[in-house]
């Protein structure tokens, strides 16, 4: 995981690349509560690097919507990814924007 530096528009920006699992995730976890404390006033998870992804990313994905004021899920979504979204309902739940671009333009 890899945070941006600002861009000058506030949001944080977190780029996500490899395997998310249940032992992997602890630094998107912290990186995320960082930014409720922050009250950063965008957040965005770029997950088109995701190789691999189960229940410990998409558990995250979930709080940090629930948790934080305009989160988004940028894409492309890996086909993986989208599938685990789909089969687990929350596909419509999270906001998911087809690139970065498109996620800090909303």
């Amino acid at each position: 995981m890899t945070q941006l530096p600002d861009s000058g528009d506030g949001a944080l920006v977190l780029v996500l690349a490899g395997e998310f699992d249940s032992a992997t995730v602890a630094p998107l976890r912290r990186a995320l509560t960082d930014a409720q404390s922050t009250k950063a006033p965008r957040t965005i998870v770029d997950v088109s690097g995701v190789v691999y992804a189960d229940s410990g990313l998409l558990r995250l994905l979930l709080q940090a919507h629930h948790r934080l004021p305009r989160f988004m899920v940028a894409g492309p979504v890996p086909p993986q990814l989208r599938r685990l979204l789909e089969l687990s309902g929350t596909a419509a739940t999270l906001r998911v924007t087809p690139d970065l671009e498109a996620a800090r333009r909303a």
